[in-house]
């Protein structure tokens, strides 16, 4: 079970495009057999099919015990928590700390080395609760926690901060193992080196009835950063495109080419992931940069008309180009000039079936961030918000789409 927090990520900065080999997820996972000390734990490092990747190592070099959230706490040194499922699962890593006051927080430093080409974007965390005697917690009492990650031994640089998930609802039993996916998301930067290091604090919420925490895996997600443009009739705005699938930031949203004709080009949300290889318009209200995800999620299956370049420059000899610019300050699409035919990697051009030489202008019809013509939204009872995220239950009040068509919940 996957929870998705979008508003906080271990993420460093990414000042160009990735190179088209960097590797896009590094997995970290523990085994602590022999005892419960540090030296007893191996972290093994992994991409995404769970190969080794060459070159890269990674340790853990503390776990202490500490009460609160700020990064001043006094923390000290303490041992692996063992017993009941514990001793069966030497792949969780519990410390073993006072759990009796609010807030009591376990932490672990790690440490990689040799990770070159990887700008972390958002990270995915495995956490499993455990009762004081090592086993399971398996009924619905809210234990609940606060999670902070840092980048650096003595914490000045926060890279994460997520209060409140709920830890303990997977489980039937004190014997099945819990543990709860959670996807860490958002848009701050912390510039990245070939050795880095991370703190894991996973301490108890205010509300939380008695809860250890264990860290079952680390998961890094490499991402990409790009900068936007301000226009007139479309805020802070680029093209985007990727040899993997990605979403983006929650601050933006992404847009396809639905359809288009010698005037106009018709815009719609991106429902989904954005599809490696394919385009998109992505823009965000405040000016800055905008950050895209390696996503698993389900791409738009939706005809994109945006022909993307990936991580790779692209030649565009196989048909008709428009290229996305400036014209009086409207952002626009212009046919492309023969001379130059090369497409930038990370950018998307518009490939037609019609010419001519005029500008093709943006079609989003009368209401921000919608175009005119959302019939083109599949039929489907679900209902989308206006990035093409999928949502459901009692909505707040706002703009949506659902069954193709503009939804106002007030």
């Amino acid at each position: 079970m996957k929870k998705t927090l979008l508003g906080t990520a271990l993420l460093f900065a990414l000042a160009q495009a990735l190179p088209m080999d960097a590797q896009k997820q590094v997995r970290l996972t523990f085994n602590r057999a022999g005892g419960t000390a540090v030296s007893n734990v191996t972290v093994k490092v992994t991409d995404e099919s769970g190969n080794a990747i060459n070159g890269v190592t990674a340790t853990l070099q503390s776990i202490k015990q500490g009460t609160g959230t700020d990064a001043t706490a006094a923390a000290t040194d303490v041992a692996l928590k063992s017993g009941a499922q514990l001793d069966t699962h030497p792949e969780i890593l519990c410390a073993s700390y006072n759990n009796a006051l609010n807030s009591s927080f376990a932490e672990f430093t790690f440490k990689i080395s040799g990770l070159s080409d990887f700008s972390l974007n958002h990270s995915d965390l495995q956490i499993a609760a455990l009762n004081g005697g090592g086993s399971f917690q398996y009924n619905n009492l809210p234990r609940k926690c606060d999670v902070r990650v840092w980048g650096d031994e003595d914490k000045n640089t926060l890279i994460a901060s997520t209060d409140g998930i709920v830890t303990d609802k997977n489980a039937s039993n004190e014997t099945v193992d819990n543990t709860i996916d959670w996807e860490i998301k958002a848009s701050t930067t912390t510039p990245a080196t070939t050795e880095q290091i991370l703190v894991v604090r996973l301490a108890k919420s205010s509300d939380n009835k008695g809860c250890f925490f264990g860290l079952k895996q680390i998961t890094l997600y490499n991402g990409y950063r790009f900068a936007t443009t301000t226009t007139s009739n479309i805020a802070n705005v680029a093209t985007f495109s990727a040899s993997s699938p990605v979403t983006f930031s929650s601050d933006a949203t992404a847009y396809i080419a639905i359809n288009s004709d010698n005037k106009q080009v018709t815009l719609s949300p991106l429902n989904g992931a954005l599809a490696a290889g394919k385009g998109a318009i992505v823009s965000k209200a405040t000016t800055g940069d905008i950050y895209a995800y390696v996503s698993t999620e389900t791409t738009d299956s939706r005809n994109n008309l945006l022909v993307g370049s990936g991580d790779a420059t692209k030649e565009l000899t196989d048909g008709n180009y428009y290229i996305f610019n400036k014209k009086d300050n409207d952002a626009v699409f212009s046919p492309l000039n023969n001379t130059s035919t090369t497409l930038a990697a990370n950018k998307a051009a518009l490939k037609t079936a019609t010419t001519g030489g005029q500008a093709l202008t943006l079609d989003f019809g009368s209401v921000t961030g919608i175009n005119t013509t959302t019939t083109a939204m599949p039929a489907t009872n679900a209902t989308f918000d206006l990035s093409g995220r999928k949502v459901s239950g009692k909505l707040p009040a706002g703009l949506y789409i659902k069954n193709g068509k503009k939804l106002l919940i007030k």
